[in-house]
């Protein structure tokens, strides 16, 4: 299409104006009569990102009984199940022991019971040691693994941090894992008796002064193709340990309370009253079973705590056996039986609690 101007009507304009006048009619008559606008600029590309260097991991110990070598003795309560029947008991505290050493397979764990508790006749038994394992990729996603087969090996009661480090020499955490929650499930463990029995470990370390696990073992059937197969008949014990509070560290005035967890993650409560040498718990699972109790603590620091409520819609009792643990009271631990007032066992764990500030 051609542009045709008329011809020109002479009048003064401010200055500038009619050149603005001339532009603006020059791009009208471009064709669709509206005004083209300029696009900005794109934005410059960002900067590469710096390239990986090395990658840095650094491993320590939580502060944790499960990580401070020694030997303990338990607060424990065990459950036998055989066939269709479980029937479970508090063990008089020091029965059983578990020994804490450090060797090049980070922590190790042996445990010590009364003569003929164990299978093939022991006295003593190694628990399995848990692994973790990471496969570290500059740039891209880790992965963690519950075994010990990784390019990087994360022991039982530790924190591991990663860290990239760049050319720049700057350097980003990338992991910051806590290794404080384990479980083995039925490793096969031949006996020098010749026994097979599957072995687990749930081990938590707790808090400072005090950690708790469950231990817990059966007889397997041997396949023909060499595997092995649980029977379903089971011994398990759970159990509390640490450093206990000294006569003289627990406090003889006061209340204190104590935020608690079960080795299952149940959380509860328990108040101590210093000045009547007493405590109590109310300990609750929504329509499984509501238990609570009352009862003295000794001159060291222990309480025999009887529990009584409902399993279902059902009568319930237990014992709650516990201690002090920490230099003056601050933490708690111990293990619980809970079942039907008619006898058996529907609740056993293990708990650990922390005193909370008044």
């Amino acid at each position: 299409m051609s542009c045709m101007f008329p011809a020109p009507a002479y009048r003064f304009l401010p200055r500038g104006a009619g050149l603005l006048s001339f532009c603006l009619a020059l791009c009208a008559c471009g064709g669709g009569g509206g005004v083209a606008m300029i696009p900005p600029p794109p934005p410059p590309p960002p900067p590469p990102p710096p390239s990986v260097a090395s990658i840095v991991v650094d491993t320590t110990w939580l502060n944790s009984p499960t990580t401070k070598a020694g030997s303990y003795d338990l607060l424990a309560s065990f459950s036998r199940k055989s066939g269709s029947s479980t029937s479970g008991d508090m063990a008089k505290f020091g029965d059983f022991t578990l020994a804490v050493s450090k060797g090049t397979m980070g922590f190790s764990y042996m445990f010590g019971a009364p003569s003929g508790f164990l299978p093939g006749s022991l006295t003593k038994i190694g628990l399995p040691v848990p692994i973790q394992s990471w496969d570290f990729n500059p740039g891209g996603p880790n992965y963690r693994y519950d075994n010990p087969y990784g390019d990087t090996q994360q022991f039982f009661g530790s924190n591991l941090k990663e860290y990239e480090v760049y050319a720049d020499g700057s350097k980003v955490l990338r992991e910051d894992y806590d290794f404080d929650h384990a479980v083995v499930q039925n490793a096969i463990v031949d006996l020098p008796s010749g026994q097979r029995i599957a072995e687990s470990l749930i081990f938590d370390v707790g808090l400072s002064y005090v950690a708790m696990g469950e231990w817990s073992w059966g007889p397997v059937t041997t396949n023909p193709d060499g595997t092995a197969t649980p029977t379903g008949d089971r011994t398990s014990i759970y159990f509390a340990f640490g450093s206990r509070t000294p006569a003289s560290g627990i406090p003889v005035s006061g209340t204190a309370t104590y935020d608690a967890r079960t080795l299952s993650d149940l959380p509860f409560s328990l108040t101590a009253n210093f000045g009547q040498r007493s405590i109590s718990t109310e300990i609750s699972q929504a329509s499984v079973f509501d238990v609570s109790g009352s009862a003295p603590f000794s001159n060291d620091g222990s309480f025999d705590i009887p529990l009584t409520g409902t399993v279902g819609a059902g009568a319930a009792t237990g014992t709650m056996d516990g201690a002090f643990f920490g230099p003056h009271a601050e933490q708690v631990g111990g293990t619980f039986i809970v079942g039907p007032a008619s006898g058996g066992v529907t609740v056993q764990d293990a708990f650990v609690g922390q005193q909370q500030p008044h």
